[in-house]
């Protein structure tokens, strides 16, 4: 009796081991599952430009609306670019970059394109390797920032082919981000500036509380700071107006 039991338990643990090893070949190479599904190229591609997006944005907001920030103020050793500046002393500052969200919306697409291009190129490998064909056209890739978020729209011919073709062009991606607002409210603050040489946040965070403002004086320069209640996102930029020379 102990052997034939012994047996029963070597053919079960046989048994046990070929299921295992059969489950872990089919989870390594998907095409042997019936139930694997073919690739999708529209989720990998917009996520991509997703997530380059938002990178972007973190660093955008943190800089005062540049990825390369060249006239600047340090803020916590953090360059943070003017968006109104003077040289002279008693004088008014000079709005820096009137067209703020156009060059914001360039930058955007600038950053996302190279990362764009290389998870497009990586994914041809993936694609390769399953015995698919793919092939892509010329890529024209655009930035919109709106109220609350920024969308990015990408137009580039892709055809996937196997059995069939398969063809994509279109392709979106939104981050949600309050950036748009922030540009808007920054505007503002900077033709109160060019006008008085200040701006009365107080007043405004009155009328929408949902956005904070704070002002932090370094040395010569005011550095705002703008903050979304709900997100908790941040854009700051530096002024420098109606400085007083040393010694006043």
């Amino acid at each position: 009796m102990s052997n034939k039991r012994a047996q029963v338990t070597l053919f079960v643990i046989i048994a046990i081991a070929i299921v295992a090893g059969v489950l872990l070949l089919v989870s390594l190479k998907p095409e042997l599952n019936p139930l694997a599904k073919e690739p999708e190229p529209s989720s990998y591609v917009e996520k991509c430009m997703r997530d380059s997006a938002s990178e972007a944005l973190d660093l955008l907001s943190a800089q005062g609306g540049t990825l390369k920030p060249t006239g600047y103020a340090l803020y916590n050793n953090e360059k943070v670019s003017y968006l109104c500046y003077t040289s002279d002393y008693y004088s008014r500052c000079v709005n820096q970059q009137p067209m703020l969200k156009y060059s914001v919306e360039s930058e955007i697409t600038d950053y996302v394109k190279p990362k764009l291009q290389q998870c497009i190129s990586n994914l041809k490998q993936q694609y390769t390797k399953r015995g698919y064909t793919i092939e892509t056209g010329v890529m024209q890739l655009k930035t919109t920032l709106q109220p609350k978020k920024v969308v990015v729209e990408l137009s580039m011919p892709l055809t996937l082919k196997k059995e069939e073709a398969k063809r994509y062009e279109n392709f979106e991606a939104i981050v949600l981000h309050p950036i748009y607002d922030h540009i808007m409210l920054s505007q503002d603050i900077v033709n109160s500036e060019t006008h008085y040489g200040d701006y009365d946040q107080l007043s405004y965070m009155l009328y929408r509380p949902q956005t904070s403002i704070d002002k932090k004086s370094q040395g010569e320069n005011t550095i705002y700071i703008l903050r979304d209640r709900n997100s908790d996102k941040r854009f700051l930029f530096a002024v420098r107006s109606y400085v007083m020379p040393p010694g006043f």
